[in-house]
C-alpha cells in the first residue's frame, strides 16, 4: 500500500507541474501603449456602431508575449470606402452600403511586439499603421482603442478583447465619430517553444513513472 501511495503521489506531482506549465501559457495579453485617455464620439456626430465609450486616442496595440489575435468586422457608418489590413493583406472593405470584404482575420505573434494591422482611408493601401497611430487632430486619419471588461462592456483600459475604431479623417464630413470602420479583436496566448518543451518533459515524466511501475509489478 505504501509503494502504491508513493507512486500515485509522484504521478500527482508530475501532473500538477505539467498543468501549471500549461496554465502559464494563458498569461500573455495585449496593452495600449502611449496615447491619451478619453471618450469616443467627440466630434459633431455620435458613434453609430459602439456608442460613446472610454478608451485611448493615439495609442498603439502591443503584445507582451506570444499571442494569436483574431479580428472580426464589427460595423461601419462611412460615406467613403475604408479598408483594414492584417500582415499587409487587405481583409475588410467598407462600401456605401456597409459591405465587408471578409468577416474575420487572424495573426500569430511568436514574440512580444506591435500587432500587425493597419487602416486605409478611402484607399486600398494602408494610411494608418499600428505603431504610427497619430493623436486625433481634425482631418487626420487615426484610430481609437477600447477594451471589454469582465462584464463584457467596453470602457476597460486593458484586457484580452476590445475594439479598434477608425476615423478616416474627414472624407465627405469631418465628424470625428470613430465609426468609419470598427474592428473587434480577441487575444489568446501561444506557448513559447521552451514552454512546449517543458510540458512535453512533464508528460514524459508521467509516462516514465507509469512504465517503471508496470515493470516492477510484472517482475513480482
Amino acid at each position: 500500500m505504501v509503494s502504491q501511495y508513493r507512486f500515485f503521489r509522484r504521478i500527482g506531482l508530475a501532473a500538477i507541474v505539467t498543468v501549471g506549465l500549461m496554465g502559464s501559457v494563458n498569461a500573455s495579453t495585449v496593452t495600449a501603449t502611449g496615447g491619451t485617455e478619453g471618450t469616443v464620439a467627440t466630434g459633431a456626430a455620435g458613434n453609430d456602431v459602439i456608442g460613446s465609450v472610454f478608451g485611448y486616442f493615439g495609442a498603439q496595440l502591443f503584445a507582451n508575449g506570444p499571442v494569436k489575435v483574431e479580428y472580426a468586422y464589427l460595423g461601419n457608418e462611412a460615406g467613403d470606402i475604408n479598408t483594414f489590413f492584417v500582415l499587409g493583406n487587405l481583409k475588410f472593405t467598407t462600401g456605401i452600403n456597409g459591405s465587408e470584404y471578409e468577416d474575420k482575420a487572424s495573426e500569430t505573434l511568436t514574440l512580444a511586439g506591435l500587432l500587425n494591422f493597419a487602416f486605409g482611408a478611402n484607399q486600398n493601401s494602408p494610411s494608418v499603421t499600428n505603431g504610427s497611430n497619430p493623436s486625433a487632430p481634425t482631418g487626420v486619419p487615426n484610430f481609437f482603442i477600447s477594451f471589454y471588461g469582465k462584464d463584457d462592456k467596453l470602457g476597460a483600459l486593458s484586457g484580452n478583447s476590445g475594439i479598434i475604431a477608425f476615423d478616416d479623417g474627414g472624407g465627405r464630413q469631418a465628424d470625428g465619430d470613430y465609426d468609419d470602420l470598427v474592428v473587434r479583436f480577441n487575444v489568446s496566448a501561444v506557448p513559447e517553444p521552451t514552454t512546449w518543451a517543458m510540458m512535453l518533459l512533464g508528460f514524459a515524466g508521467i509516462g516514465l513513472l507509469a512504465y517503471r511501475r508496470r515493470s516492477k509489478l510484472a517482475a513480482l
